[in-house]
C-alpha cells in the first residue's frame, strides 16, 4: 500500500493518531508537502479536509468540505479559520471563527482531537462536526515549527445538540 493509500485510508476510517503534515515556507506562504499539496487526492477524501497558513488564511479545501459548509470559500484572499458561514458552539452560541478550532493549533501547536462544532451553512441548514485539527510543520526548521494547520471533519451523527436542522 503507498503512503498516499494508506494516510487516505487513515483519514476516511478516522484513525487519525499518528498523522503529521509538512510544509514549507515560499514567498512568504505556506507550500503543504504529500497529500495537502494534491487537490485531486484531497478531493477523492469523503470527509472534509481545508488547510491554512499560520495567520489563520484559508488556502486549500476539498469538496467535501464544501459540501458541508454549503459553500465555495474565498480561498487564499481574506476567509481565516474555517470556510463555514456561521460556526457555533454546541450549545448554539456563534462561535468567532478566529476562536475555531483550527486558532488553537496555530497558536500553541497542539492537536486537537474530536471537538465538536456547528457549521452553518447560508440557507440555515446546520451539521454537527466532529473536528480534528493538526499542526503543519516545517520540515526544513531546527525544531519544526508550525507554519500552518489542517482540520480534518465529519458529520457526527453519533451526537445530536440544540438546534441541529440536519
Amino acid at each position: 500500500m503507498s503512503p498516499f493509500t494508506k494516510l487516505k485510508s487513515d483519514i476516511v476510517s478516522g484513525s487519525l493518531d499518528n498523522l503529521e503534515f509538512w510544509g514549507e515556507i515560499k514567498d512568504g506562504h505556506l507550500v503543504p508537502h504529500g497529500l495537502l499539496a494534491d487537490q485531486n487526492a484531497m478531493d477523492d477524501i469523503l470527509v472534509g479536509i481545508y488547510v491554512l497558513e499560520k495567520d489563520g488564511l484559508l488556502i486549500s479545501c476539498n469538496k467535501a468540505a464544501i459540501d458541508a459548509w454549503g459553500r465555495t470559500p474565498s480561498l487564499k484572499t481574506s476567509e481565516k479559520y474555517c470556510g463555514a458561514h456561521i460556526l457555533r458552539y454546541p450549545s448554539g452560541e456563534i462561535m468567532p471563527h478566529q476562536h475555531a478550532p483550527p486558532s488553537v493549533v496555530i497558536n500553541n501547536g497542539a492537536t486537537v482531537r474530536n471537538a465538536d462544532v456547528i457549521c452553518e451553512q447560508p440557507n440555515g441548514n446546520r451539521l454537527l462536526a466532529l473536528v480534528n485539527v493538526f499542526p503543519i510543520r516545517n520540515k526544513d526548521s531546527q525544531n519544526s515549527d508550525v507554519i500552518g494547520a489542517v482540520n480534518i471533519f465529519r458529520h457526527n451523527t453519533n451526537k445530536t445538540v440544540p438546534g441541529l436542522i440536519i
